[in-house]
């Protein structure tokens, strides 16, 4: 259940349990509070560490190089069907990495994607 008072859920942080019983003094102690609140029954959804299932998609040297042009993370995330989390996380990431690697081996922007797979084929001997 959740309690509204003025449109708002009071937030009690994590679900408590209690019996029917308990549940009912409750409702009358909230009431006494708050004066008018309304009760709304609702399924609460938990999640637990290992109910899902995480298959990290591999970053192409293509969405890489979308990373270093000066498209928004929101206009990323909805050309590579990606979490905007995780183009921020790859953006912090690969970006500075790649530019250092880039400038020391003479490279200027912008760059192709055979750069990019060059960059990528180095990383992976290391």
């Amino acid at each position: 259940m959740r309690i509204l008072i003025k449109d708002e859920y009071l937030d009690f942080e994590a679900p408590i349990q209690m019996t029917e019983e308990q549940r009912e003094k409750f409702i009358r102690f909230m009431k006494s509070l708050f004066g008018d609140i309304k009760v709304v029954n609702v399924i609460e959804k938990t999640k637990e560490m290992g109910d899902r299932e995480i298959n990290p998609k591999k970053w192409t040297a293509e969405e890489l190089s979308l990373l270093l042009t000066p498209m928004s993370n929101r206009e990323l995330t909805v050309k590579l069907k990606r979490t905007e989390m995780s183009v921020k996380m790859m953006r912090g990431s690969f970006v500075p990495e790649f530019l250092v690697w880039a400038k020391e081996k003479g490279y200027s922007l912008p760059v192709r994607i055979e750069t990019i797979k060059e960059f990528l084929e180095e990383r992976e001997k290391e």
